[in-house]
């Protein structure tokens, strides 16, 4: 992977084709006890087995816990600059965090643990950079340098929270009535009077960056993504400190099957908004949609978000890297819910079947 750019994809191993069917009917979504007794000789018996079981279990666990080093080097910005404060972790295949480190101030890693031989994820992490590497572990100490990929041209890190730009102060009184009507009626999925509040607010503002970052999500729900593309767009290059511009963005350029845009958008976005979880999930979605499908766990583990599309993406990576117990647990959360989804008859008929698809994994792994 190196040398390919950020979060390039991470190859796992396929499917057999048993399964891979299913996989393609997937992505269309995206202690100790004893009787009882009052004898003083039985309690000095359990004091005695709880004492052997403590010491058994430190002399068992002391080895293990100091485990060996597995990893060092150096982290470097695209500038050549070293990576202070940077996460470094190493997960297996199926995105399960195994080994972390902090790279200091010179930009140096140390990473200890215990893992068997084999091929790992290698993740470093600083601010809304990413990069992600393939590393096979089987010598100890391994070394390795790693430059992180430099950051969207135009991502300038917002530093205070919810900070009003300057083009939505000269935004006139009439044109936020129409749009926060238009919200309205969007949350009611009265799309044709969403758009006729937007509209009125364009005609009084054309400039009205937020204007178009609505009617952009009111043409996603519309299944119209060319058009909500080319609205977001405009609302982005009118007021480029709007994350909700820049998310809609994301969200068309991923329901065009754009994915490396989608994440480039979405990165943005949370470069003005760290705490967007929509800007999370379309990141999210944009790794998933490139197969990187640990990198895109590892974006959605950053925050605990209880909301049905998380769940669903969770679910669909979950599947993806052969954790299917996990995925059926957030595909049910999914339906709890959202019980009125119109895709929840296909969730459900994808629950059904991961017993199926267990066994058919099993199998073609004997």
């Amino acid at each position: 992977m190196d040398g390919e750019g950020c979060c390039s994809p991470i190859r796992l191993h396929r499917p057999s084709c048993k399964i891979s069917s299913y996989y393609h009917e997937l992505d269309r979504l995206n202690s100790l006890s004893l009787p009882r007794g009052t004898g003083l000789s039985r309690f000095a018996l359990l004091l005695l087995l709880f004492f052997l079981l403590l010491c058994t279990n430190s002399l068992a666990q002391a080895p293990q816990a100091e485990g060996r080093k597995l990893l060092h080097g150096s982290v470097f910005t695209a500038q050549g600059q070293p990576a202070a404060q940077a996460v470094v972790e190493i997960r297996d295949l199926q995105g399960m965090k195994v080994a972390s480190g902090v790279t200091d101030n010179s930009g140096r890693f140390e990473i200890s643990g215990a893992v068997k031989p084999g091929e790992y994820v290698l993740l470093v992490v600083s601010a809304f950079q990413i990069r992600a590497k393939q590393v096979r572990l089987e010598q100890a100490d391994l070394e390795l340098s790693l430059a992180l990929p430099a950051a969207a041209s135009n991502a300038v890190p917002t530093p205070e929270r919810y900070v009003v730009s300057a083009k939505q102060l000269a935004v006139p009184a009439k044109a936020w009535t129409h749009f926060l009507a238009a919200q309205r009626e969007f949350r009611k999925m009265k799309f044709d009077e969403a758009e006729r509040e937007v509209d009125g607010a364009l005609r009084v503002d054309p400039a009205f960056a937020q204007g178009l970052a609505m009617r952009a999500f009111i043409k996603l729900a519309e299944k119209d993504p060319d058009q909500a593309a080319e609205d977001a767009r405009h609302a982005v290059s009118l007021d480029p400190r709007d994350a909700e511009s820049s998310i809609a963005l994301a969200m068309s350029y991923n329901s065009l099957g754009e994915f490396h845009a989608a994440e480039e958008a979405a990165r943005y976005a949370l470069s003005q908004r760290p705490d967007s979880w929509q800007g999370q999930l379309e990141l999210a979605k944009s790794l998933y949609g490139q197969g990187d499908f640990v990198v895109a766990l590892r974006e959605l583990d950053l925050e605990n978000i209880d909301f049905p599309d998380v769940h669903l993406m969770r679910g669909n990576i979950m599947i993806r890297l052969g954790r299917n117990q996990e995925a059926e647990e957030e595909f049910r959360a999914f339906l709890r819910e959202a019980p009125n989804d119109p895709r929840g008859q296909q969730i459900s008929r994808t629950v059904a079947t991961l017993p199926q698809v267990n066994r058919d994994a099993s199998a073609s792994e004997r």
